[in-house]
């Protein structure tokens, strides 16, 4: 069973209900199957629940998700007085060409926000520790009050509110790892190409520049970012004409020649697949 919870940014997550309790008597989590997912936060106190035959104690300021489509059960191991909020909601799980976030990752700044950006998905860990209790404490409060409201907006502000609050403990947990080995290799090929004057790139001047095989780059950049390193090299300079086409007088010969393309028709064919048009289509779009 997987130890983590994984949100996507392209699916908008369907709050069901969400609350908070306390106990005032020994508490045995009630034994069900749900369709929906779970997020428990404990305030205060000890909470006890199985998930399909692993036990769970989650402890004050502490946080646990039960995964939709399991057998959930507790036993009388809840002390009295123990308080805990609550969030059911629906989220589906990441389609195959859905990329996982890397958050090591400084990408160049694009002009346009690309489907790439939203086609992303975070993964959360099964359980774990709440940096700063009182403030999140605090935004779970004022979502309850959003919750009990008759706002004709309820169900998008709890949406929005509840995947600002998973993003937030998601830096909170990243920034207690350090980035593997991996996310520095693909970061200094990133650093790379953004400091790149010529759009030309060969797999001996990376190769040389890194002192690594060529082939375990390609692998390690396309696993870490979705996308091929020279993909990611045409998205940089691709991103350099348009801001030439928008700030200059420049022609599209003048623009190709500057940015070293072979010549306009290869930087045509280029443009072209990376913004899905012609540079002479969005010109014109842009005025």
């Amino acid at each position: 069973m997987s130890n983590t919870v994984q949100i996507c940014f392209n699916d908008m997550l369907k709050i069901l209900d969400l609350g908070f309790y306390v106990t005032k008597n020994l508490y045995t989590h009630p034994n069900r199957k749900l369709d929906w997912y779970v997020f428990l936060y404990v305030a205060d106190g000890q909470m006890e629940v199985w998930e399909e035959g692993t036990e769970y104690f989650i402890n004050k300021g502490q946080f646990l998700f039960l995964k939709g489509g399991l057998s959930h059960l507790g036993e009388p191991k809840t002390p009295a007085f123990t308080s805990w909020y609550w969030i059911h909601f629906y989220a589906r799980e990441p389609v195959d060409d859905c990329q996982e976030l890397n958050s090591y990752l400084n990408a160049h700044q694009k002009l346009e926000v690309s489907s790439e950006e939203y086609n992303k998905y975070i993964k959360l860990p099964k359980s774990g520790n709440i940096k700063h209790p009182k403030s999140f404490e605090k935004k779970m409060d004022l979502m309850i009050e959003v919750y009990k409201s008759t706002s004709q907006f309820r169900a998008i502000t709890l949406s929005l509110e509840t995947l600002q609050l998973f993003l937030c403990v998601f830096r909170e947990l990243e920034n207690v790892h350090l980035p593997r080995k991996s996310d520095n290799t693909v970061q200094k090929i990133i650093e790379y190409l953004e400091k790149k004057a010529t759009y030309t790139l060969t797999s001996n001047e990376l190769e040389v520049y890194l002192r690594m095989n060529y082939s375990y780059l390609c692998d390690v950049f396309k696993q870490k970012t979705g996308t091929t390193i020279h993909m990611y090299n045409s998205q940089i300079f691709i991103n350099k004409a348009i801001i030439l086409m928008k700030n200059s007088n420049m022609n599209i010969s003048e623009i190709s020649n500057l940015l070293g393309f072979n010549n306009p028709f290869y930087f045509n064919r280029v443009f072209r697949k990376v913004m899905g048009c012609s540079p002479s289509e969005y010109i014109s779009r842009l005025y």
